[in-house]
Parts: C-alpha cells; sequence; structure tokens
C-alpha cells in the first residue's frame, strides 16, 4: 500500500483513512512518515501502543508542542505555544492543571446544566418551524460556542467575535493566510488581556475570575498563560463537541436501527455518546518525543523522534473492540481514547463535553421526527481543513417534524 502525506490536510478531505491504517496495525504498527520541510515522525496505529505512549509521561514529552507541522495551527507567535497547558510535562503541567482545575469543578460544571439545557432548547425551538437546517452552522456551532462562553465570562454581544477569530487562528478554513492567522491569534490575546484588567476590578464568578485568583504553593498564572489557555479553551471547548454532534448525528442517520434503539430507550443516550465518540473521533492525532532511546511496538525509536499517536485508529482497533467498524450503541465503549489515552493530559473538559452532547442527543433523538440527511450523497459534504480535528464544514438536515421541548 502506498505510504500517505499524512501531515497534508489534503489526505483528509474525505474523512480518516480507515482502510490505511487498518492495513498499517496489521503489518506495520509504528511506521514512519517522511515530512518535506520537517524531521519526519513515527506514527502509532495500535490501541495498546498509544495506551503506553500517551501514560508514559517520564519518556514521552509534549516538548516543545504536541502539535503536527502541516496543519497550520495553532498559529501563535514562535514559543507561545509552548506555554499552553497541553505543551508542558510534569511537574509543571501538574502545577498548572491544578490552578486551572479551579474552574472545571464538578459543582461549576453542575451549575451549568440548566445553561445547557436552555441553550439547546433555544437552538432547536429556533428551526422547528421550518422543516430543514444547516446544523453545523445553526446547531452545533452554537452550542459549545455559548457554553464556553458562559464558563469564561464572554459578554454575549462578543461571543461570535472569538468564535471567529478562533476558526482562524486555528487554520480550519484554508481560505485563510499564515498572516492572518498570527493576527487573529493576537487580537484573542487582546481580548483576554481586556477581560483580565476588568475582571481585576470587577470579579465575577467566572473561569477568568477564577484563574486571576488560584493560587498553588504561592503561585498563580502569569497573563502569558491565561492568554494562551483561552484561546485553547475557546478552541478545545467547542471543536470536539461541535463536531461529535454533526458527525454523530450523521452516523445516527447512517444506522437508522441504533437511531431507533435510542428512540426506544433514551437510558441509552450517555452510552450511545461514548461510542459515538469512538466511532467518530473528533481529535485525530498528536505528537509526542521521547526524552531517551525507547522501543514501541517493537520498533526501536531514538530520543527527540516525534511520535504521532492516532486516535480514530486506536479507536477501530480489532485487538480492543469487536467489529470495531460498526456503530453499536450498546457496546462497552469503557477503552476509548477519543478524550485521550489517560496519563496527565487527558482531556479537562470531558465532564462538560459529555453534558453538552447528552443534553444535545436527547433533543435529538426525541423532539425530531423523520430527520435525514439534506444531501444524497455524505462524501458529497465539505470538512475541516485539518489533520489535527475531523469534522464536516456543514450539515444539512431535513425532517417531517420537531416536538415541543419537554
Amino acid at each position: 500500500m502506498e505510504p500517505l502525506e499524512l501531515w497534508n490536510p489534503a489526505t483528509f478531505k474525505q474523512g480518516f483513512p480507515h482502510d490505511y491504517f487498518r492495513h498499517k496495525r496489521e503489518n506495520d504498527p509504528v511506521f514512519w512518515c517522511e515530512h518535506p520541510h520537517w524531521e519526519g515522525f513515527w506514527n502509532v496505529a495500535r490501541h495498546a501502543d498509544l495506551l503506553r505512549v500517551s501514560r508514559d509521561s517520564d519518556c514521552f514529552s509534549n516538548q516543545p508542542n504536541p502539535f503536527l507541522p502541516g496543519d497550520r495551527g495553532p498559529a501563535v507567535e514562535d514559543g507561545t505555544n509552548q506555554e499552553m497547558l497541553i505543551s508542558l510535562d510534569p511537574p509543571d503541567h501538574t502545577k498548572m492543571r491544578k490552578l486551572v482545575n479551579r474552574g472545571f469543578t464538578p459543582r461549576r460544571v453542575r451549575d451549568l446544566e440548566k445553561k445547557i439545557q436552555a441553550q439547546v432548547d433555544r437552538l432547536i425551538d429556533q428551526v422547528s418551524d421550518k422543516s430543514s437546517c444547516e446544523m453545523a452552522g445553526e446547531i452545533a456551532v452554537e452550542l459549545p460556542l455559548q457554553v464556553i462562553a458562559d464558563l469564561v465570562g464572554v459578554p454575549e454581544e462578543d461571543r461570535h467575535q472569538i468564535f471567529h477569530w478562533t476558526e482562524i487562528t486555528f487554520g480550519f478554513d484554508e481560505r485563510y493566510t499564515f498572516e492572518e492567522q498570527i493576527e487573529a491569534g493576537a487580537q484573542m490575546f487582546a481580548y483576554a488581556d481586556q477581560m483580565c484588567e476588568i475582571r481585576k476590578k470587577e470579579p465575577h464568578d467566572d473561569l477568568i475570575s477564577v484563574l486571576l485568583e488560584a493560587d498553588i504553593d504561592g503561585e498563580s498564572l502569569n497573563q502569558v498563560q491565561i492568554d494562551v489557555f483561552f484561546m485553547l479553551l475557546q478552541n478545545a471547548g467547542s471543536e470536539t463537541t461541535r463536531n461529535l454532534i454533526t458527525t454523530g448525528t450523521l452516523e445516527l442517520i447512517r444506522n437508522p436501527d441504533q437511531m431507533q434503539l435510542l428512540k426506544d430507550d433514551p437510558s441509552l443516550i450517555p452510552n450511545a455518546i461514548e461510542e459515538l465518540l469512538r466511532y467518530t473521533t473528533p481529535v485525530m492525532q498528536f505528537v509526542r518525543r521521547p526524552r531517551y532511546d525507547t522501543v514501541v511496538g517493537g520498533q526501536e525509536i531514538k530520543a527527540g523522534e516525534p511520535v504521532v499517536i492516532w486516535y480514530p485508529s486506536a479507536n477501530r482497533d480489532e485487538r480492543a473492540f469487536q467489529n470495531p467498524d460498526t456503530l453499536d450503541v450498546t457496546r462497552d465503549t469503557s477503552q476509548h481514547v477519543a478524550f485521550g489515552a489517560g496519563g496527565p493530559h487527558f482531556c479537562l473538559g470531558a465532564s462538560l463535553a459529555r453534558l453538552e452532547a447528552k443534553m444535545m442527543f436527547e433533543a435529538i433523538v426525541g423532539r425530531f421526527d423523520g430527520l435525514e440527511l439534506g444531501v444524497d450523497d455524505p462524501a458529497t459534504l465539505s470538512r475541516l481543513h485539518s489533520t489535527l480535528i475531523d469534522g464536516y464544514v456543514e450539515l444539512p438536515l431535513r425532517w417531517q417534524s420537531v416536538k415541543p421541548a419537554a
């Protein structure tokens, strides 16, 4: 099988190359990929090997950052992305995660429940008198955008501007130049600075105020750390949930027997969300680098050589899941790696993403009758320009009717 340019977003224009990775899992589970302008990188395809790399933080480092060149993002100034939580290793990562965890306590997430349900009801109500909509833009984008804004404390009038900067900065739209990405990132930093100055004078019960006041062993976050966390949160807090909602809805439409199971028994929805995360896997990969020579899956890897861990491949590994290419909302999904694979970098906002998805899929399954895709061929739908995030730019839907909110 011919090698693929895994650094090139064009490789993923038709979705994740599952056939290619299935072949690699069987024949070459840790394999090398050349890069035209970089040093090249190793790729990890199997579930067990990915778990080892993800959890062994003594050997595998996230520094200087875990991003694969070729994804065009995140486009921040040199060295700034090294300040991101996701770029740090223990003990610095442990200390900073304790600080930002103050904003993601179970109580704070529970406090958002009524707001999330209100947003879900509002978004569905807005299309209830129609027979079709474009789901990505009208529903899926809006929910995490509004929830993260509520969490952080962004005023309603500024929220779409923040989201627009996020989309440019992280390079998911190839129409924008690298210079425009840099400028959008700078504008987001300036906005975060402004928010911090306001909160210093007028503290609120929001994440910015929590981060300004957070203190562990006498240390607090500096302004750059708050700025880059603000930017990362806008992306990480929106892209995974947004693409889980769009792609998950598409897959339920394409698997009507699974949709019917959820209609007949809505208590299956939380487990269905885990299965949709496994099956669709919105975040495709991150990069690690070993601190010393090591062996992964029988392959010798030298210190410092980039190692890319591919989550969609691990989530379809036949060694970890029976019939992995089949969507089964009743299966045991406890081993999926869509939020990471354990270790220090497990997704900070996983509980919030699960809560948003639960409420949204309860509405999608419970309120729409006759839901179907608005185009004949799903292969014609445009996907994000990315090697990092897998998802659709748009998802046209149509239906027969929409029930009122419970």
